[in-house]
C-alpha cells in the first residue's frame, strides 16, 4: 500500500512528538540526587547497627602534631580549580588524632562515587615513612576556600573535619568558635559521651558566579543516623541554613542541638592571668541567648578549678551563642594567636527546638590549646527507638551584630575579691543599644538581686567618660558556706528594660 506523500509528513512528525515526549517524561522521572536521598540513606541506616569506621594505616596515627601538619594539599590539584570556580575545595589527609576517613562526592555528575585519593595529591614535607604509601583510601576532612577578604586570593572559609565539627570565617577575621553536628551524652552521669561522626560528603558544583554553597552529610553513631543539609552564605558575616533530619537506633540520655565550642582561659574578670604576659587569652568572652518570651541574657564566661554547668530552662528560644565582645587589641597584646580577631557565633533556631534548656558548660584549664566550653541546647522531646525528629536553623559567624542584642550590652565585668571571704565586689560596664536614646543628663535607674539569696549592697551606677558607658557597681554578702550564688542585674529606663540581663555564677 501506496502511503501518500501528505501522509509521510504527518507521520514523521508524529514520530519526533512522541520521541520528545519520551525524553521529556524520562528527565522528569530523573530526579537529580539530593538531600531526599541522604534522608532516605539515614533512615535506611538507622534500621541496622552503625557501621565500623574505615580504619586507617597505623603510619599515620603515629604522627605527632607537628608532623600531620607538615602534610599539605597541593594547592594546583583543588576541586574545581581548573574551572576557576569561586569555591574551590582542598582535603585533609588523615593521620595523628584523625583516625576515620569520610567519603566526598561532587553533584550532580557523582553522587555514587567518591572522589579519588592518591597521594601525589599531597606534599608530605619532611616526613618519611619505611612502608610504601598507600595508593588508594579517602580524606579526613576538607576545607572550602572562597575569595572572602580579596577578589584576587581564595581564602578559607569552612573547615570540615574530625567526628562532625566544622568552623567558619566571616570577613577578616581568625578560627576561633567551632560547632558540631549534634551532642550526645554530653556530661551525663555513669555514661560516656557519643560523638557522631559524619562518613560521607556531597559538594554541589558551584556556578561561575556562585554566591553561595551547598553540601550535604550523612552523619553515624551509635544510637542516631541523620541527614543534613548546609547552605553557606560567606561575606562580612558568614551565614549557615543547616537542616537535619534525624532517625534514632537507641534512646540517648540527653541530646543537644546545635553544639558549639569554644576556649576562655582568663580575662578581666578572673581573679589573675596564671604568670602570663597577656591581659587576656579566649576565643570567646561570654554566652548571650534570647529567652521564648524576648529577654535578653548575657553571661560572662569565667575561669574555675571545677566543672561549672548552668541550665536555662525554656522552650522555644529565640538564638543563643557564645560571643567574642572584646574587640581591643591592647586588651590582649597577643600579636600570633590575634584573640581580637576570633569571630562569634550566633544561633537561631527555626524547627525543632522546643521544650528544653540552654546548657553552658566550662571546663577547668591551665593553657589555651583544649576547647573548654560548650554550648548546646537540651532537648526535651521524647525519643524512642525507630522514632526521627527534624531540626532546622540559621548560624551566623560574625564580628559584631548591633541586633545582638538591640539593647545595652555589658562589655565588662569585673570582680574584686581581695576582701572579705564570704563578699564581691562587682564591677559592670553598659554601653549601646537603647543606652544611646537616654535624654541628656538622665542617668538610668537599675535592677540587681540574687534568686539564691545573696544580698546586693552600696549600689552605685555612674557615667565613665572614657569607654563610653555606664558603671554599675555593687557590693555581694552571702552566708558562709560553699553554696555557689547566682546574681542577676540590669538597667532601666523610662519604658522599661534598656539594657540586656547580666548573668553570673559566684563560685566560692
Amino acid at each position: 500500500m501506496k502511503i501518500p506523500f501528505g501522509w509521510k509528513i504527518h507521520l514523521f512528525f508524529a514520530v519526533i512528538t512522541a520521541l520528545l515526549l519520551v525524553v521529556v517524561l524520562s528527565a522528569r522521572q530523573e530526579t537529580p540526587f539530593g538531600f531526599a536521598d541522604v534522608v532516605a540513606m539515614a533512615q535506611d541506616r538507622a534500621t541496622r547497627p552503625q557501621e565500623p569506621f574505615r580504619p586507617v594505616a597505623a603510619e599515620f596515627l603515629r604522627l605527632n602534631y607537628d608532623q600531620h601538619r607538615d602534610i599539605r594539599w597541593k594547592n594546583d590539584r583543588s576541586l574545581w580549580r581548573s574551572e576557576g570556580l569561586p569555591f574551590q575545595i582542598r582535603f585533609f589527609h588523615p593521620g595523628y588524632i584523625f583516625n576515620r576517613v569520610v567519603e566526598i562526592f561532587v553533584l550532580p555528575d557523582s553522587p555514587y562515587q567518591p572522589i579519588r585519593y592518591s597521594p601525589e595529591f599531597f606534599d608530605f614535607g619532611k616526613n618519611v615513612f619505611k612502608e610504601k604509601l598507600p595508593t588508594t583510601g579517602s580524606y579526613a576532612g576538607f576545607r572550602i576556600h572562597y575569595p572572602l577578604n580579596r577578589p584576587d586570593v581564595l581564602d578559607e572559609l569552612c573547615v570540615f573535619l574530625g567526628a562532625s565539627y566544622f568552623r567558619a570565617l566571616p570577613r577578616g577575621l581568625h578560627y576561633g568558635v567551632s560547632a558540631r553536628g549534634l551532642a550526645l551524652n554530653t556530661y551525663v552521669a555513669g555514661r560516656q559521651e557519643e560523638f557522631p561522626v559524619f562518613t560521607k560528603f556531597w559538594l554541589e558544583k558551584p556556578t561561575a558566579f556562585a554566591k553561595e554553597f551547598t553540601l550535604l552529610a550523612l552523619m553515624d553513631s551509635e544510637s542516631v543516623s541523620g541527614a543534613y543539609q548546609f547552605k553557606i552564605f560567606p561575606g562580612e558575616e558568614t551565614r549557615m541554613e543547616v537542616e537535619a533530619r534525624l532517625f534514632f537506633r537507641k534512646t540517648p540520655s540527653m541530646i543537644g542541638l546545635a553544639p558549639m565550642s569554644s576556649m576562655f582561659w582568663f580575662s578581666e574578670n578572673t581573679s589573675n592571668t596564671f604568670g602570663d604576659f597577656r591581659p587576656e587569652v579566649h576565643d570567646s568572652d561570654g554566652m548571650l541567648y534570647q529567652k521564648e518570651n524576648g529577654e535578653w541574657v548575657w553571661r560572662p564566661l569565667t575561669w574555675a578549678r571545677q566543672i561549672q554547668v548552668n541550665i536555662f530552662p525554656d522552650s522555644n528560644p529565640k538564638g543563643f551563642g557564645l560571643l567574642q565582645r572584646d574587640r581591643e587589641f591592647s586588651h590582649y597584646q597577643d600579636l600570633e594567636a590575634l584573640y581580637h580577631l576570633r569571630p562569634s557565633l550566633w544561633v537561631r533556631p527555626l524547627e525543632g527546638f522546643g521544650a528544653g534548656s540552654l546548657l553552658l558548660m566550662q571546663l577547668p584549664t591551665g593553657n589555651e590549646y583544649t576547647d573548654n566550653v560548650t554550648l548546646f541546647w537540651k532537648s526535651e522531646a521524647p525519643v524512642l527507638p525507630g522514632s526521627s525528629q527534624t531540626i532546622r536553623y540559621e548560624m551566623r559567624w560574625l564580628k559584631q551584630a548591633e541586633n545582638l542584642p538591640p539593647l545595652g550590652r555589658c562589655i565588662s565585668t569585673r570582680v574584686d575579691d581581695q576582701e572579705k571571704k564570704n563578699q564581691r565586689t562587682f564591677h559592670l560596664d553598659f554601653s549601646g543599644g537603647a543606652l544611646a536614646n537616654l535624654p541628656a543628663g538622665q542617668t538610668p535607674a537599675w535592677e540587681a538581686f540574687s534568686p539564691t539569696g545573696a544580698k546586693i549592697l552600696k549600689p552605685q551606677i555612674v557615667w565613665n567618660e572614657y569607654n563610653q558607658s555606664w558603671r554599675f557597681s555593687f557590693l555581694a554578702l552571702k552566708e558562709p558556706g560553699n553554696r555557689p550564688q547566682e546574681i542577676l542585674c540590669r538597667l532601666v529606663g523610662p519604658t522599661g528594660h534598656i539594657s540586656e540581663t547580666w548573668s553570673y555564677t559566684w563560685l566560692p
